[in-house]
């Protein structure tokens, strides 16, 4: 999904050097690390890619209602576009089959810039 986001944002005329890319340690921490991001004013748009697995107990669907509430919260806050892509399956390979989200996410942010006047 990275790649695909990546190579999204490259082909509609975002230069290089103004992606980073951050990895985070769990879906949970998205919210915190994408608010600190927010509020140094040190991104324009954000993208949230990431795979959630539910296993055996409910803790997973926790972590998929928060981080998508945390991170709605952060877009209205500091009126950024915050696009999330974060699968939320049963295994890994209905994560594989939906690698195009990533995609997805870079057109999200693009057109939600484009709307807003950022782009």
């Amino acid at each position: 999904m990275r790649d695909g986001a990546v190579q999204e944002l490259l082909k509609n005329g975002i230069q290089e050097s103004n992606i980073t890319l951050c990895e985070v340690p769990g879906s949970f921490e998205i919210p915190l690390i994408g608010r600190n991001l927010a509020e140094k004013k040190s991104v324009d748009a954000l993208i949230a890619l990431g795979v959630i697995v539910q296993g055996e107990t409910h803790h997973a669907k926790l972590i998929a209602t928060e981080s998508a509430r945390g991170i709605m919260d952060i877009q209205l806050r500091y009126g950024i576009p915050f696009a999330m892509e974060i699968l939320f399956v049963e295994d890994l390979a209905l994560a594989r089959d939906r690698t195009d989200k990533g995609v997805v996410a870079a057109r999200t942010v693009l057109q939600s810039l484009s709307v807003i006047g950022d782009v």
